[in-house]
């Protein structure tokens, strides 16, 4: 069984329907897509577990790139795929998507020159990190500061990232002191984190900070 989703343009996409996937609202993407905005042309976005894929398939349209997606759930992750080829089916630009079925710590404990990622292959290593990585496991999980911790010591991200943490408005997440909270959003029961990394503690080489 599978639902319908609408994204801000219009286009619909479809949702698993079971209870372990809890879609991004549509008030939530489009606050996150508007906070985002320009920057999100020619970036990368990393997904984590991205369900359906509805916020992936928003970036891309707003000219993301390149997306890797995360989802544990194979049903989940097969629809995630189908959306994502289908939205980048409207998108005129070369553009790379990809969609692994795998636990999340388990999959970031690899860092991003894991063999399992095909993008890697044929690209330099400036381009194996990620400009935004948007967070949405289930809302009491651990998986939120696991995941923070390994982005920045599995090196999956650049100096001038951003994690986007999907939460619960009553119960946030910690904050890993390797990141500094930049804004706080707060769209009723769900709120959307923005977080940097903390430079003070220079987990970043020099090669780095010149991209």
């Amino acid at each position: 069984m599978k639902g319908k989703l609408k994204l801000l343009s219009g286009k619909r996409i479809e949702s698993p329907l079971n209870q372990k996937t809890r879609p991004t609202s549509s008030k939530v993407r489009e606050a996150l897509i508007n906070i985002l905005g320009n920057e999100l042309k020619e970036a990368s976005w990393l997904d984590l577990c991205s369900g359906s894929g509805a916020m992936a398939c928003e970036a891309l349209q707003k000219g993301v790139k390149r997306v890797l997606a995360i989802e544990r759930q194979r049903e989940a992750a097969k629809i995630c795929k189908k959306n994502l080829i289908n939205v980048s089916n409207a998108i005129d630009h070369s553009i790379h998507i990809e969609v692994i079925c795998n636990e999340l710590i388990s999959f970031l404990k690899k860092g991003p020159k894991n063999k399992k990622i095909e993008f890697i292959k044929a690209c330099s290593s400036t381009e194996e990190k990620f400009d935004f990585v948007f967070l949405d496991p289930p809302y009491e999980s651990e998986l939120y500061e696991l995941s923070q911790e390994l982005l920045l010591s599995k090196k999956w991200i650049k100096e001038s990232s951003t994690l986007i943490c999907e939460c619960s408005s009553k119960s946030m997440p910690r904050i890993h002191n390797g990141w500094k909270l930049n804004k706080e959003k707060y769209y009723g029961n769900t709120s959307l984190l923005f977080l940097i990394p903390n430079q003070a503690l220079n987990c970043f080489d020099d090669t780095d900070s010149m991209h």
